[in-house]
């Protein structure tokens, strides 16, 4: 056999590889996402447009909700102006204190 052919079969053995792997991962990703999805049931609700708070519906316990922060980054962007950034103070750094460990036996 030729070395060009030699390289062209090993080429499309490589490339039918990567194709079946790329496939198989793909398709594993997308099983394990909506399993994921099952066991936690969580829920995303959409804030309003108009900025008034979502009508509330007594939640299950087993189930999370969450509402979107900040439906509209523009009022942000407003908001921050360069007056406010000069005074702006950054958030102060979360220490961690030395508690005792709890040693179970």
């Amino acid at each position: 056999m030729d070395q060009t052919r030699k390289m062209w079969a090993s080429a499309a053995i490589v490339g039918v590889i990567v194709v079946a792997g790329v496939s198989i991962a793909a398709a594993a990703s997308a099983g394990r996402l909506d399993q994921v999805g099952e066991e936690t049931r969580a829920v995303v609700e959409k804030a309003p447009p108009s900025g008034s708070p979502a009508p509330s519906s007594e939640p299950t316990d087993d189930i999370v909700v969450s509402r979107e922060v900040n439906p509209d980054p523009g009022k942000v962007l407003d908001y921050w102006s360069d007056d406010r950034m000069e005074e702006a103070e950054p958030m102060p750094m979360p220490e961690a204190t030395g508690g005792e460990i709890d040693v179970v036996e």
